[in-house]
């Protein structure tokens, strides 16, 4: 019961911010391609597609005191690199709240189809599971007055439904560069405490298109 509540408020969710967060024609979307190469475990490097949608909303819109609130339902889907096989689906929706472009706070919900294997990385769990992940970013520009280089800080808790208790501790520090008026650049280094099983360390490469 809980499973099809779940995936039902899924579906709904995109069709109520669209009363919620009016705005003409179709909202923004992005589509991000993502590479992630565990330094300490080879055999769990992926990559990932995600597609996700913003609905945003200004509460102050002074560029000195600007803050905004943000809707994106999203889908992702990845795969091993090293087993070529699609490991992890997952859909959801975030809500966060944005001051000054400086600093993000998050609160994502999502349902997992399959699961990336912890506890014995050449086995993947088909497991489904509903997670939220708690996220703070504070980011700044590396150029003053030059939107071409901006750096960032963040950290992510994720906590699982099924297993009653949290299950990833991350903390982020990356890039973000520019391409052109649409697409941009992430390059980050994570460090992701497993908890109760083993940590690991990460490089992030990822390309996103905005539409």
């Amino acid at each position: 019961m809980l499973f099809k509540g779940v995936v039902i408020s899924l579906a709904v969710v995109p069709f109520l911010c669209l009363s919620a967060f009016p705005a003409s024609g179709k909202p923004p979307m992005r589509y991000t391609v993502l590479f992630n190469d565990d330094i300490r475990h080879a055999d769990e490097n992926f990559y990932s597609n995600r597609l996700e949608a913003f609905f945003i909303k200004e509460i102050n819109s002074r560029s000195a005191e600007s803050v905004s609130l943000r809707v994106a339902p999203f889908v992702e889907v990845r795969h091993s690199v090293k087993r070529r096989k699609r490991e992890r689906v997952s859909t959801g929706i975030e809500l966060g709240l944005e001051w000054r472009d400086f600093f993000y706070l998050g609160q994502q919900f999502r349902q997992v189809w399959r699961s990336e294997p912890v506890f014995n990385r050449r086995v993947i769990k088909n497991t489904n599971m509903f997670e939220t992940v708690s996220i703070v970013t504070l980011s700044r520009r590396l150029i003053p007055a030059k939107d071409i280089l901006k750096g960032y800080i963040s950290g992510e808790y994720t906590y699982d439904f099924r297993l009653g208790r949290g299950t990833r501790v991350e903390s982020i520090a990356g890039l973000l560069i520019p391409l052109a008026k649409e697409a941009e650049l992430n390059l980050d280094w994570r460090h992701r405490d497993r908890i109760h099983s083993d940590d690991c360390d990460t490089f992030e490469l990822s390309a996103a298109y905005k539409f």
